[in-house]
């Protein structure tokens, strides 16, 4: 429909405007429910997007505790390592001592 259209009183027009009056409210009332539901619809992804944020930021915070963790984990295996070496060097020099004293 252009702009010109409405300059014309006809006796045509005013049997349509009659007709299209309820159609013209329904799909007003079609454009303001579709206008609640994309309100909706932004709210949710706004939402969303925020959850998505957090749920971001946990994990960023999980993946550092992981990682001091994993590092604990291998400082103490070292640790570890190097207390069995001298458990074990330990035991040996005093079997040795005790093979040495006891050939004599």
């Amino acid at each position: 429909m252009s702009r010109f259209d409405d300059d014309y009183d006809g006796p045509d027009d005013r049997e349509e405007s009659e007709d299209t009056e309820p159609m013209i409210r329904e799909l007003r009332a079609e454009i303001v429910r579709l206008e609640a539901q994309l309100d909706q619809l932004s709210a949710s992804a706004r939402e969303r997007a925020e959850e998505s944020a957090v749920i971001a930021a946990q994990l960023a915070d999980l993946q550092t505790r992981v990682a001091r963790l994993e590092a604990r984990r291998k400082r103490d295996m070292l640790f570890m390592r190097v207390t069995w070496v001298f458990i074990v060097g330990s035991l040996s020099l005093t079997a040795y001592t005790l093979y040495s004293q006891l050939s004599k």
